[in-house]
């Protein structure tokens, strides 16, 4: 009885797991020792529309089973034959790509729940889920490529058909567009400024890049989908290139280029930016 999920909201960790608890209370008249000691304990953590039961199938999206260790709440001994009820828990690390509920996401009419089967030392069984709506957040967020190099160039001379390729992925669990920026690249007092860059999601000349980089973001139709798998990351590339403006003094030229994550899925543009060194 008592089946709780904590915390409430869920709020996951980019491209990692989250610790999320179920907690019930397990009672057996005989002694909670025929459950705790001589029987076993099944966990699920789901999302509601997914069928919470013991055959339920593992799917880091929405579908946590599987867990059967669990601790015992250090004043409940069970002990004896009148010590009849424990309150247990196990944590479950919840993946990044785990399907939002929040009432911004495709899954706003659900929530997560706890499901706990208790079963004694003679497979008799009770189970129990839990009835507090428990919310999992929308994340938005990403990782880029480390740098983008362009070489060497003489003033006046652009990168031509040449691109650099930046890879962008999803480390949320929503569908994301990108918002770029840039500094202007430096070198001492020598700059170049950041609109001198072009980028595009196909390969091409420098000329025919499709966008020019600005100093402050703008949003772009990217389309970076959420992975439904940690084995398999969502990603999507950008292509990239620059010109030395004429009268560009020779030196090695720095700067950064922002990339943020911009939700899809109607959440009011939350953003998780990553600096892109050029």
């Amino acid at each position: 009885t008592a089946v709780a999920v904590s915390p409430s909201p869920i709020v996951l960790t980019e491209n990692a797991t989250t610790a999320v608890a179920v907690t019930a209370t397990i009672t057996d008249q005989n002694g909670c020792g025929n459950v705790i000691s001589s029987g076993s304990i099944q966990f699920v953590l789901y999302r509601t529309s997914v069928a919470a039961t013991s055959s339920c199938t593992f799917d880091g999206n929405a579908c946590y089973t599987g867990y059967a260790t669990f601790t015992v709440q250090a004043s409940d001994t069970c002990d004896g034959g009148t010590d009849t009820s424990a309150n247990v828990s196990t944590t479950i690390p919840v993946w990044y790509v785990a399907d939002p509920t929040d009432s911004s996401s495709t899954f706003s009419a659900d929530w997560w729940a706890g499901y706990v089967k208790a079963i004694d030392f003679s497979n008799a069984s009770s189970a129990a889920t839990s009835v507090t709506a428990v919310e999992l957040n929308t994340l938005t967020g990403l990782t880029v490529t480390a740098a983008i190099g362009y070489g060497t160039l003489s003033s006046g001379q652009d990168t031509g058909s040449t691109n650099q390729t930046a890879t962008t992925t999803n480390t949320g669990n929503s569908k994301i567009d990108i918002e770029f920026s840039g500094t202007d690249m430096s070198s001492s007092a020598l700059t170049i400024a950041a609109t001198n860059q072009r980028y595009g999601t196909s390969t091409a000349a420098y000329g025919s890049l499709s966008y020019q980089l600005t100093n402050t973001g703008t949003w772009r139709n990217i389309n970076v989908y959420d992975a439904t798998v940690t084995t398999t990351p969502s990603t999507s590339s950008t292509y990239w290139g620059i010109v030395a403006p004429t009268g560009t003094t020779a030196a090695a030229y720095t700067g950064t280029n922002t990339f943020t994550a911009v939700a899809q899925v109607g959440v009011g543009r939350q953003r998780e930016p990553r600096g892109q060194p050029e």
